[in-house]
């Protein structure tokens, strides 16, 4: 057999040349810890994840998360906190437009947020972290700023409102529940969803504007911003708007 010449013998496979890692802005390096610490949350309990993990999953240093975060529980509160801020940017209209078709973009916008960010809304209510006491605050919060902005918008103020406050946010558990259980089964159409939802929140309205004793509706009034909420929305008795 023909020995290969000594040139072709010496000659060595090519080096594969390492590239030095991407050198990130601050905001976005911010933003990339953010990202993975979530995707991480989401499947393991806030116990079995630490700051190595996560620093390993990207490829640098612990030190290097520390700096941007000083503790696990920072990275747990960025994540959640950036989540809730977006959920926020869907659900909150202009403050300046009517109370109704406020409720109308705020209850789609909550809707498009679910659709677009399904995964996210999930491990928010119900992740592997849900039952940390950080996160419940969190949750908590965001859901009361949705309760405060819609009393606004009523134009009455929420402190001087405990009823109506606690029964706008018991609308909260309902509407959640239900949103959860169609992602994981959408038998139901997403219009009869959120005619079923928007039909819980004038109770939850009625109920909790009634029930308050420095409400500034009287019975009739109650009655005139209930109907005009059914109009509004379609949803007299024997309405055909579940197509």
């Amino acid at each position: 057999m023909k020995k290969p010449s000594t040139s072709l013998a010496r000659k060595k496979a090519p080096r594969v040349r390492l590239e030095p890692a991407r050198r990130l802005s601050p905001e976005a390096r911010r933003n990339q810890i953010i990202a993975v610490a979530e995707q991480l949350f989401s499947s393991r309990s806030y116990a079995e994840l630490g700051v190595p993990e996560v620093a390993a999953e990207i490829g640098i240093t612990p030190g290097l998360v520390y700096h941007y975060f000083p503790s696990k529980e920072a990275l747990l509160v960025a994540a959640v906190e950036q989540r809730a801020e977006e959920l926020l940017a869907f659900c909150l209209p202009d403050s300046s437009l009517p109370f109704l078709v406020q409720v109308e973009r705020g209850l789609k916008g909550y809707f498009d947020y679910v659709e677009a960010h399904s995964r996210a809304y999930r491990n928010l209510m119900r992740g592997p972290t849900v039952s940390e006491p950080v996160v419940m605050s969190i949750c908590e919060r965001t859901r009361m700023r949705i309760v405060e902005h819609y009393l606004r918008a009523l134009g009455v103020d929420p402190t001087r409102m405990p009823a109506t406050q606690l029964s706008i946010r018991a609308f909260f558990g309902y509407a959640e529940h239900a949103i959860l259980n169609w992602l994981d089964n959408p038998t139901v159409k997403r219009p009869a969803l959120e005619r079923m939802c928007l039909g819980m929140m004038i109770a939850a309205f009625r109920v909790g504007l009634s029930s308050d004793p420095k409400s500034p509706f009287s019975a009739k009034q109650l009655a005139a911003l209930e109907q005009a909420y059914l109009r509004h929305f379609d949803l007299q008795y024997g309405s055909k708007g579940t197509k």
